[in-house]
């Protein structure tokens, strides 16, 4: 019995920075207990798109329908659109998990989807886009997010 050929390690994934965004949210709205958690509906009233792949601004009228657990964690999901500079509009959809408070500050880990037209931003409907969410004292009524592609 021959030993097998070792697979060669396939090269590790880097990443390409998108874009920040400003998100600008409204007070919280408790909707009740769900999945483990307290669900909330967070408001979304606009914002701002800036950065070498991205820019433009956050559409009012999104939501993050978030759920917060006893042990400080939240799950969130937002949907949200975002009208880019020439004029495109893209569906959002960011989900993931935002840890307990530090210090008064919280961060969190998204997976992004983008429903983007045909032309120069089709190319977000196939990348994988990862997100770091930060929300901070400094700016209660925000919700800072940068976004990288994996290359």
């Amino acid at each position: 019995m021959t030993a097998p050929t070792p697979m060669p390690m396939p090269t590790a994934p880097g990443l390409e920075f998108v874009a920040r965004l400003r998100v600008t949210v409204a007070p919280a709205v408790p909707l009740g207990p769900v999945d483990g958690g307290q669900r909330v509906m967070i408001p979304i009233t606009g914002g701002t798109v800036a950065g070498p792949r991205l820019s433009g601004v956050v559409l009012p009228g999104g939501a993050d329908w978030a759920t917060r657990r006893a042990d400080g964690t939240s799950r969130v999901w937002a949907r949200y659109a975002l009208r880019l500079e020439d004029g495109t509009v893209l569906g959002v959809t960011n989900a993931g998990i935002v840890g307990a408070a530090i210090a008064g500050r919280r961060e969190g880990r998204t997976r992004c989807e983008f429903e983007a037209p045909d032309g120069p931003h089709g190319w977000l409907r196939d990348a994988m886009i990862l997100g770091v969410l930060t929300l901070g004292p400094e700016a209660p009524d925000c919700v800072m997010l940068a976004f990288w592609r994996v290359v």
